[in-house]
């Protein structure tokens, strides 16, 4: 019997999965993650009251992780480290936002847990526009980027190109025979300098 419901999808447990994976890469991986959560409190004091609450909890942890590699490990090798875990933290997060156990895999699911997701879970404060929404193609433009300006106030604006990583990864995995997920072509990200992040949905139906 699921523990899930569409009402109420899975939620992984994030610090678990974190750590199992931090265990394939470093040497104390146990001792460094339970550091990580002994000095989160004081790093959190550093952040802008401005930025919702349930919005940096989602997102500090990993924060404060790669902040704390990067010092060990240099830039590179800590981006690397922690694009290990992030991806597929976010994968595993985003296939309960789209009830992918729950639910059938559709098209039309996807779009409509897509949109609900915007509307209740972190994105809902970024800023997007409705471009198309046909059988065939939807298409969003994000105007504003909660991501970028959150990861870009504590000088790691590059941890924003992971979360652009997970749309790759639940998008083009969900249902890969029928549907492709891409962006109008390179470049089309905040994180990249654009004006906005492109966001491209087609249903390759017969």
């Amino acid at each position: 019997m699921l523990k899930s419901a569409i009402e109420h999808p899975g939620q992984p447990n994030r610090a678990l999965m974190a750590l199992g994976i931090l265990q394939g890469y470093l040497k104390k991986p146990l001792g460094f993650f339970i550091i990580t959560l002994l000095t989160m409190p004081k790093f959190k004091q550093q952040i802008s009251p401005d930025f919702p609450t349930e919005f940096v909890r989602a997102n500090v942890l990993q924060a404060w992780m790669y902040i704390r590699l990067k010092d060990r490990l240099g830039q590179e090798k800590a981006y690397e480290v922690v694009r290990a875990f992030v991806v597929p933290i976010g994968l595993a997060l985003q296939q309960g936002n789209f009830r992918t156990v729950e639910a059938r895999r559709s098209y039309e699911n996807l779009v409509n847990f897509q949109q609900q997701t915007h509307r209740e879970g972190v994105t809902r404060w970024n800023k997007m526009e409705f471009l198309e929404q046909t059988p065939q193609k939807y298409e969003i433009r994000v105007t504003d980027c909660m991501y970028f300006k959150f990861y870009q106030s504590l000088g790691i604006p590059e941890m924003t190109r992971l979360m652009c990583a997970v749309d790759n990864a639940i998008f083009n995995s969900y249902l890969p025979e029928k549907i492709t997920f891409h962006r109008n072509g390179i470049g089309n990200r905040i994180a990249d300098g654009a004006s906005a992040c492109m966001f491209v949905i087609e249903h390759h139906s017969k």
